[in-house]
């Protein structure tokens, strides 16, 4: 049985710092946003452990900015409790605070912290947002996938947003790109890799707001948990 560590807020916009729900169960977590994923891996990377990064969404995920790099909590941020995680950031000049882990971010500050354990990374993104710097990475296409999965080597974190599978269409609405059996054979992939220890963690984010909303993402999160074989549902 999962439990909730962000207890669910409702089925409200999630944008780059809002964060409506975190759940877990062993080593997979699911989420609105990828926002809080940065918390999901701190257990993985104690002890100096050398992992390897797969990073599979519509965007890349890895602004960054040494202002934000600045007021990164090193001392303090193995042992931090969720709450103190997302309640990280700084005053702006509009006199407010900017979180420091968002959506957009949490990649680019991990890539900056932790990269010399990191032994390789992929990525399979719709080239969207600001690409990593300073490290080199595989590229995988849509088509390479759910085989790719199941080529993999050593212990990966293994990142995936659910707007990977939509798209916008012709009427400028978003909707899904991929057919049931292709997301639901993603996850049987991801299963099998999680069962033979290659997957040392896995998160899952929503991103209703790139995802046909709500209802959109949720269907594919369907599909999904049935082929890891895990019981969640969002509550009605």
């Amino acid at each position: 049985m999962g439990n909730w560590i962000v207890d669910f807020q409702g089925r409200n916009h999630s944008m780059a710092i809002k964060l409506n729900f975190l759940w877990n169960d062993k080593n997979i977590f699911i989420m609105d946003n990828h926002r809080a994923a940065l918390w999901c891996w701190i257990q993985s990377l104690k002890d100096g452990q050398s992992l390897k990064v797969f990073h599979v969404d519509r965007h890349f995920d890895a602004l960054f900015s040494a202002q934000d790099y600045s007021h990164f909590p090193h001392d303090d941020f193995d042992s931090m409790d969720i709450e103190e995680y997302l309640a990280c950031g700084y005053d702006n000049d509009f006199f407010s605070v900017t979180p420091l882990f968002r959506w957009d971010n949490y990649l680019g500050l991990f890539i900056e912290k932790y990269c010399a354990q990191i032994s390789e990374w992929a990525f399979a993104t719709h080239g969207k947002g600001a690409a990593p710097k300073d490290i080199s990475y595989a590229v995988y296409e849509p088509w390479e996938f759910p085989s790719a999965i199941g080529d993999l080597k050593g212990k990966w974190i293994f990142n995936l947003d659910l707007d990977y599978f939509f798209g916008r269409m012709a009427n400028g609405h978003m909707d899904r790109l991929f057919t049931d059996v292709y997301i639901s054979d993603f996850a049987k992939e991801l299963r099998t890799a999680l069962d033979l220890g290659i997957i040392e963690v896995l998160t899952v984010s929503l991103s209703p707001e790139c995802a046909a909303g709500w209802a959109g993402a949720e269907k594919a999160l369907e599909l999904l948990t049935e082929g890891l074989k895990i019981d969640f549902c969002l509550p009605k």
